[in-house]
């Protein structure tokens, strides 16, 4: 019974050390398992991260252009105040050194009769002429009169010293003005440099995501799909803002027999320039694709006067992410222009317009293309062909 009973017990012992030792290689296994498991966990994640952020460098060209084309268009402001600043800085400066001079002349004119006149009250005070005019008096009327005379004749060489006087302190005042001058026109000049150079560097910036956007099929793919969001926000934004002027009943009323549509084909173009894109469908050979324009674009430099193709009233005018600075223009009975890609737009929201003023200038605001203007006509928000409407070169 005893050995039995140890036999058993032996045998239970073998097994606990066998189980323990099989226990023991499972939870290794599983522990090294889990640790393979979280390392292709990671690669997923790393993987996904890669993708996100690939997928986000992409969505984020044109973001990257509009923020570029912002920066670029408040510097380029700042830079024309900082240039009109500095005019007008010269100018004043030239004025003030015109005033000096005018004032140096005239204290050595004021200096001269100043020494003349000490002289000669010197050369009358030594002959005894001031007591022999008072004693040689006849009466009392006389002795009064001569009297005023003498004081009347020092009263005026007093205010010939008091003139002197002021005109030497009014040349202390322009020294210092022109002093104070010099150092804001200095300090203009650095922030002018400075400006410069910012503007410089964005665009070599901007030249380098152009480059990259027109050489990198995924990229450029990317950045058409992004224009075509703004151009379907571009719709939702004129349509609002012809929602609303029906409800408040505010369209633009011209005269009466002097409507826009009387003058299709008649209106003037907006600016000159070779057109480079017609309204349309558009065959894009690098994507192999077709896709509808809603305008005209037209190649012009930067800077160029934008005018107003009818007479009318501004409706939007402001920075718009694709287009750059558009403004749009309410023409009455529900027509509409559209011009955007400026550098600077001129007439505020709500400022009437007549037929050919100038209404902004050229840019590349927005624009995959340099220095164009991209121009739309719409009738209750809809497309029309401009080239049917504006009249030939």
């Amino acid at each position: 019974m005893k050995k039995a009973i140890s036999l058993v017990f032996i045998i239970f012992l073998t097994l606990n050390a066998y189980a323990q030792e099989n226990l023991k290689k499972i939870e290794d296994e599983v522990s090294r398992r889990k640790e393979k498991l979280s390392d292709i966990d990671k690669k997923i994640k790393k993987g996904k991260e890669k993708i996100t952020q690939a997928e986000k460098e992409e969505i984020s060209t044109i973001n990257q252009l509009n923020i570029i084309d912002k920066k670029l268009s408040k510097n380029r402001d700042e830079l024309s105040l900082l240039n009109r600043k500095s005019k007008n800085l010269k100018k004043e400066m030239l004025t003030t050194n015109t005033q000096l001079k005018q004032i140096n002349q005239d204290i050595s004119q004021r200096k001269k009769l100043f020494n003349k006149r000490i002289v000669a009250l010197y050369k009358y005070q030594r002959s005894g002429g001031i007591l022999r005019t008072i004693f040689s008096s006849h009466s009392y009327l006389d002795l009064s009169q001569r009297t005023k005379f003498i004081g009347m004749i020092l009263n005026h060489d007093i205010q010939i010293i008091h003139q002197f006087l002021e005109k030497v302190s009014l040349t202390k005042e322009k020294k210092t003005t022109l002093h104070e001058n010099q150092k804001s026109m200095d300090k203009v000049k650095a922030r002018i440099l400075k400006k410069k150079s910012q503007i410089n560097n964005q665009k070599q910036e901007k030249s380098a995501l152009l480059k990259k956007i027109r050489n990198e099929k995924n990229t450029y793919q990317t950045a058409v799909k992004e224009l075509e969001k703004s151009s379907r926000k571009l719709q939702s934004l004129i349509d609002r803002l012809e929602k609303e002027l029906t409800m408040g009943k505010g369209h633009f009323v011209p005269e009466e027999g002097k409507g826009f549509a009387t003058l299709k084909g008649k209106l003037l173009f907006p600016v000159s320039g070779k057109i480079i894109s017609r309204y349309g469908n558009q065959v894009d050979s690098q994507l192999n694709t077709v896709t509808f324009q809603k305008g005209i674009e037209i190649s012009t430099a930067r800077g160029k006067e934008i005018k107003a193709i009818y007479e009318g009233k501004v409706l939007y005018a402001d920075w718009f992410k694709g287009y750059g600075n558009i403004i749009i223009i309410d023409h009455g009975d529900s027509y509409y222009s559209l011009s955007a890609h400026l550098s600077k737009i001129l007439k505020g929201v709500g400022g009437r317009v007549e037929a050919g003023e100038v209404i902004a200038l050229s840019g590349d605001t927005g624009s995959l293309k340099g220095p164009s203007l991209y121009f739309e006509l719409r009738h209750h928000g809809k497309p029309l062909n401009p080239l049917h409407w504006l009249r030939t070169h």
